[in-house]
């Protein structure tokens, strides 16, 4: 039943998220045919660096207002489907279904980091098509990043692996914090959608106060090891469990108002 449950949340959002990727992919072509355009000497321009700068500028700042309007329209698609398939008057229907309330809230789980991951990938996959056949990744770029790889010691597997991990238990919080802000916004009387939203700044307001002061705590316990691939590897272990516990709070509470507390609009 997981499977089928997977299937309509994945249908009823595959049209917005086609259409917003295909959006992005349509920017970064034309954020690269201008950078390529840009050459003032084809438009009798005097001052070739003037329009070359104000082309390139423009471009990228177009494509970076994309890049982020794509996550955040990511975030929303995957609170709403929530909210409306679950709270709204589609919950009705869904919780007469032959499921639980833990296989509704694991498919939305699943689906929303996939969503989630897929919006990222499209990032990438349109950063390489906006910089193709640039110069970008050579001389000082290319010399630059490099510099932050060894600072960063991402140059080192074992850090890299738990970067990786330490970015996909970030994705899972994300996730279960806007289910829990949606279940707990749930039990107000009115105004339930701005209270979903109040919750999930003052939950991550609340989880921002926590992470600085456990980087404060760990800076003083490595003192001295900055910068080593111990220190990176002891703060992404802890990070991990930290997003890990937040994430299972988060579903823990998720599911026990969805069965205890629900109000369905």
């Amino acid at each position: 039943m997981l499977r089928k449950l997977l299937k309509y949340d994945f249908k009823a959002n595959l049209f917005y998220f086609l259409l917003m990727y295909g959006v992005l992919m349509g920017i970064a072509v034309l954020a690269r045919v201008s950078i390529a355009m840009a050459d003032s000497r084809y438009l009798g321009f005097v001052n070739e660096y003037t329009l070359t700068l104000m082309t390139v500028a423009g471009s990228a700042v177009l494509y970076l207002l994309a890049c982020g309007a794509v996550m955040i329209l990511t975030l929303l698609l995957v609170a709403m489907r929530f909210y409306k398939n679950l709270m709204g008057p589609e919950g009705y229907l869904s919780f007469t279904l032959p499921v639980s309330e833990g296989a509704h809230l694991a498919s939305k789980m699943l689906s929303g980091v996939i969503f989630l991951l897929l919006s990222s990938f499209m990032i990438f996959v349109s950063a390489s098509v906006a910089t193709a056949g640039l110069e970008i990744w050579d001389g000082f770029t290319l010399s630059f990043f490099r510099s932050v790889i060894h600072a960063l010691r991402m140059d080192h597997p074992l850090v890299v692996i738990l970067y990786l991990l330490e970015s996909f238990a970030t994705v899972l919080e994300v996730v279960a914090v806007i289910y829990v802000s949606v279940c707990v916004g749930q039990l107000a009387a009115k105004h339930r959608v701005l209270g979903a939203i109040g919750i999930f700044l003052a939950i991550y307001l609340v989880l921002g106060m926590v992470t600085t002061l456990g980087s404060v705590i760990f800076i003083r316990l490595l003192e001295g090891r900055e910068g080593t691939v111990l220190y990176y590897s002891v703060t992404s272990i802890a990070a991990i469990l930290f997003r890990g516990l937040v994430t299972a709070g988060s579903l823990a509470g998720s599911l026990l108002l969805m069965k205890r507390k629900l109000n369905l609009e």
